[in-house]
């Protein structure tokens, strides 16, 4: 917010996710946020055809969106992760508006994500763009800590001494491309992980050294075509042309080696599922002795 504030007209070409239960304060946040930018903001968008749909006239000479209630990205058919993307990335923008021509744009629109929802966005393992914030619910249903904060908003020079920390806060050292990883958006990733993404993971001693063409394409994952899945190994793997086993140098096969810069992505990842495992190792339970309820009990016993 800082950069944002400092730097007019220049985009922070990173986008953060509020995700929490309700009543933690997510709102009053962002409603502080834009009425200190007024009108080179736009508060609570609730709707996100708004900007990824073909009339999006809404971000326009915008620098701070605010993204209010958005469902599970897996509900929202209009959820198009690569519009976002390069709505957070891009520095113009092709702005549609009914009946009147189409026009470039200066991109300058930093968005806020707000959701009571698990998984707001579709974040991939790869991601570069996503800074992911759980909201602590100490404080929910504490209406008399939430009062003091809304009767200090109301006074007078509360927002010029909002502007100036902004403004005064140092921020010379920062390299907003290096986003913290934090578990809310670890939690995102998994959810989002794909089919072929489950495949690197599974496999991934073997890419790291260079994995058989012709193997790889036989543990295509159901869900993608083999063309599909070899799209997907050409993007991430380099192709090499080794000798093959026992053949004297004389027939060379093809085999697919992970990209160097994905190796800590997919390690990291890899990591996260063997915790997630040890994990369910250890909540195991025994339930070899429980008690059948028999079918003619009352419900009220039942469900207790």
């Amino acid at each position: 917010i800082s950069f944002i504030q400092q730097h007019p007209g220049v985009k922070s070409r990173v986008a953060i996710v509020i995700r929490g239960v309700q009543g933690t304060g997510k709102n009053s946040l962002t409603d502080v946020l834009c009425d200190l930018m007024a009108r080179c903001s736009a508060k609570n968008i609730t709707d996100i055809e708004e900007i990824t749909s073909n009339f999006n006239s809404v971000i326009e000479n915008k620098s701070l969106i605010i993204l209010n209630e958005l469902k599970n990205f897996t509900k929202q058919r209009a959820l198009n992760s690569k519009t976002l993307k390069f709505i957070i990335a891009n520095d113009e923008q092709r702005i549609n508006e009914k009946f009147v021509a189409r026009r470039d744009s200066q991109n300058v629109a930093n968005l806020i994500f707000i959701s009571n929802n698990y998984c707001p966005v579709k974040i991939e393992a790869t991601d570069r763009r996503y800074l992911v914030c759980q909201t602590p619910d100490a404080h929910r249903r504490n209406f008399e800590h939430f009062d003091r904060i809304h009767q200090a908003i109301k006074q007078a020079d509360f927002y010029d001494n909002l502007l100036t920390f902004f403004m005064k806060r140092s921020i010379s050292q920062a390299n907003l491309q290096v986003i913290p990883m934090t578990e809310a958006k670890k939690d995102i990733q998994k959810v989002n992980k794909s089919p072929a993404e489950n495949f690197v993971v599974k496999y991934l001693k073997q890419l790291k050294q260079g994995m058989d063409c012709n193997l790889a394409v036989e543990y295509n994952p159901n869900e993608l075509t083999e063309f599909q899945f070899k799209v997907y190994l050409k993007v991430i793997c380099d192709y090499e042309r080794k000798n093959a086993p026992q053949s004297s140098g004389m027939k060379k096969i093809g085999y697919y080696k992970l990209k160097l810069g994905l190796v800590q992505d997919y390690e990291a990842m890899k990591d996260e599922e063997n915790e997630i495992n040890d994990d369910d190792d250890d909540k195991e339970e025994n339930y070899t002795n429980l008690n059948k309820i028999p079918n003619n009990q009352d419900g009220n016993i039942i469900n207790q």
